[in-house]
């Protein structure tokens, strides 16, 4: 062995679906999971309302959390379980990658997401990110017609 140290020459990019759920200090897969784990607060889902420029109320349908459990949670200040906090950072995810194909659009990224979509057998992108191979496979979706692919 030569005794030298390996430094990386880049940094890995920001976490997909962290700018759009307003994560501060969330650098990196390991912290992100760390705050899924702990439950996102209620301002978390409000914040990827606004993002997307849709209600809660939307939101939260999408994500299969129940108003009044949210409303609960709001009041009492306390977090979402990590189930859901898991289901909101999927839609986040999916989210910023209809933002990045549609080179920052939000009004493009929304229309794209909300609206059905043959190759997800006739589901809206939104809708069908629910579970992490639907948000995974929404993601591959937008590769693939970035690059060109017929989906």
């Amino acid at each position: 062995m030569n005794g030298r140290t390996f430094v990386p020459s880049r940094s890995p990019g920001p976490v997909l679906g962290v700018r759009a759920l307003g994560l501060k200090g969330v650098g990196d897969a390991f912290t992100l999971a760390t705050r899924i784990s702990k439950g996102f607060s209620a301002s978390t889902v409000q914040r990827l309302a606004r993002e997307l420029g849709l209600p809660d109320k939307q939101i939260l349908s999408v994500a299969n959390i129940p108003e009044s459990t949210f409303h609960a949670r709001k009041r009492d200040r306390r977090p979402l379980t990590p189930e859901a906090s898991s289901r909101i950072y999927r839609i986040a995810k999916a989210t910023e990658a209809a933002e990045s194909y549609f080179e920052g659009d939000r009004g493009a990224a929304r229309r794209w997401l909300t609206q059905p979509k043959t190759g997800l057998g006739g589901a809206a992108p939104l809708e069908f990110a629910r579970s992490p191979e639907g948000s995974d496979y929404v993601i591959d979706l937008l590769h693939r017609m970035e690059h060109g692919v017929i989906s």
